[in-house]
């Protein structure tokens, strides 16, 4: 009788028991947490977009969007342009139980889907509005097409996925620490952690859409990229970009002129043909800047490159 009269308390004053939170343990590294909600689902706006933390999106810079577009269009050029597959059979797959979407959605975590692109995605629906620190877009294929490019450039992937936590009947949520080194010539280590949100429309039997959360600036994000993983760099291209991160001007210079100076080489060596046979140089005012530019730089470089090897001859 107390108890029920503490429930009826509690009820009149607007708070509702919940009941104890149970823990299932699923295969490493992903943990199940059910927590009991409301007994049915919110009512999801199909075209508010929102934050990857269900608010309102925030506005990122004009040059991280660019770098994010960027990114995409570089990721379409080295996968030469490859369609998502399964953009379909997304569309024409039946709606999902709850506990369907759940065991689909682990599915691909096991796939590392969201960084290789290959899990099906079935759980997701076509229209899957998808975001991150920086921009948000709607389209499965979309998504898939661009972690299946970009993911081909990851070389020692680390993913651990230490939460997969159910937070009522229309949420999925997920926390996750992840590091890979990009298949760049400087080889950039680029490492986060975040979290991703899941909402389930158990209308459609669908995941409606996908929110990365970040745990990290994504301006400090785009600087990994500049800065080669390894300490001791030894091409001139790890040289160079971890010069460039440090704002090292001279030491930029140092590691670029080798190439600067093999570049200018051929402009330089037109010329000075051009200038045999004809007295003049390279005709054209646009050939004629470049020639400019390629002497200013042949000198500079030759002139680098001799001291360098002065300095290593002499041990200065």
């Amino acid at each position: 009788a107390m108890q029920v009269s503490n429930r009826s308390a509690q009820i009149k004053s607007g708070h509702r028991p919940h009941a104890a939170n149970t823990g299932h343990r699923l295969p490493a590294p992903l943990v199940l947490h059910h927590r009991c909600g409301p007994s049915r689902a919110k009512k999801l706006d199909q075209d508010a977009p929102l934050s990857p933390t269900g608010s309102a999106t925030q506005d990122t810079s004009p040059a991280l969007k660019a770098v994010w577009y960027a990114a995409e269009l570089f990721g379409k050029a080295v996968g030469g342009g490859q369609k998502a597959q399964d953009a379909q059979e997304v569309q024409q797959m039946p709606a999902m139980s709850r506990e369907e979407l759940v065991a689909a959605l682990k599915d691909d975590y096991k796939e590392n889907y969201f960084i290789s692109g290959k899990g099906a995605m079935a759980a997701y629906a076509a229209d899957c509005e998808f975001a991150d620190p920086f921009v948000s877009f709607k389209g499965t294929d979309r998504f898939k097409q661009n972690v299946s490019n970009l993911g081909g450039l990851m070389q020692d992937v680390k993913l651990d996925v230490y939460e997969f936590e159910e937070q009522g009947p229309d949420k999925v949520q997920t926390e996750w620490r992840f590091s890979c080194v990009l298949d760049l010539p400087w080889k950039p280590l680029l490492a986060a952690a975040g979290g991703t949100t899941h909402l389930l429309d158990l209308t459609t039997g669908k995941v409606v859409r996908h929110y990365e959360r970040w745990d990290i600036e994504p301006g400090k994000v785009i600087k990994q990229l500049f800065r080669p993983a390894s300490k001791m760099p030894s091409t001139a291209a790890e040289t160079f970009m971890l010069s460039l991160s440090e704002g090292d001007a001279a030491g930029m210079w140092l590691a670029a002129t080798p190439v600067l100076l093999k570049a200018s080489l051929p402009v330089v060596g037109v010329s000075i043909v051009c200038k045999l046979a004809t007295g003049e140089g390279l005709p054209g005012d646009a050939l004629g800047a470049l020639e400019g530019v390629s002497w200013l730089l042949f000198v500079a470089t030759s002139i680098t490159e001799c001291v360098k090897l002065v300095k290593g001859v002499t041990g200065s």
